[in-house]
């Protein structure tokens, strides 16, 4: 089961990390197809604003399973890398505990917007999109996000791998082997 539940959580984190570089991809194509139009009709792609932004915020979500899963987010690590080995463990699972605590609340605060918006069928300014499709990446994303907290949590999925700034390479121009 455990090997069964990694399989779903890591297939789902990259299906929703392929959507985000499709909408960022989506992105550049219609801030380039503004400036075209803006140069040669004169007019600028009217959609670019309202598109754009939504697209900025579905790359936002879309993409934190996948982080979350890999721990590649930002962290700054140094009260835990100052800890005794005996508290790391603790530390870690405090941390743990913090990101179902707030991806929960998240979660639970995002459904009743969605069904507000479901509701009366809200849609963009310009662009007249309806907006819960967007504001539907939403739960999940935080949804998936809060299952991979938990199942580190309780150990479902393994801890993640903390590397230390001594195994970082240091970039080209820096290293002393010139």
């Amino acid at each position: 089961m455990r090997h069964a539940f990694q399989q779903v959580v890591q297939y789902l984190a990259f299906a929703m990390a392929v959507l985000a570089a499709l909408c960022m991809t989506g992105i550049v194509v219609i801030i380039a197809s503004g400036v075209v139009m803006r140069r040669v009709v004169g007019s600028p792609l009217h959609i670019t604003e309202d598109v754009v932004g939504l697209m900025l915020s579905a790359v936002l979500f879309l993409g934190l399973p996948l982080v979350t899963l890999r721990a590649q987010h930002v962290r700054v690590a140094i009260v835990v890398n100052s800890l005794p080995e005996r508290l790391t463990a603790f530390a870690h699972a405090a941390a743990m505990l913090v990101g179902v605590l707030f991806f929960g609340w998240i979660f639970i605060k995002a459904l009743p917007w969605i069904e507000f918006a479901f509701g009366r069928n809200l849609k963009s300014e310009t662009a007249r999109l309806l907006l819960y499709p967007w504001m539907a990446i939403l739960p999940v994303s935080v949804g998936l996000t809060w299952a991979i907290f938990a199942a580190r949590l309780t150990g479902l999925l393994e801890r993640e791998a903390h590397s230390t700034a001594d195994a970082v390479p240091a970039p080209a121009s820096m290293s002393n082997d010139t």
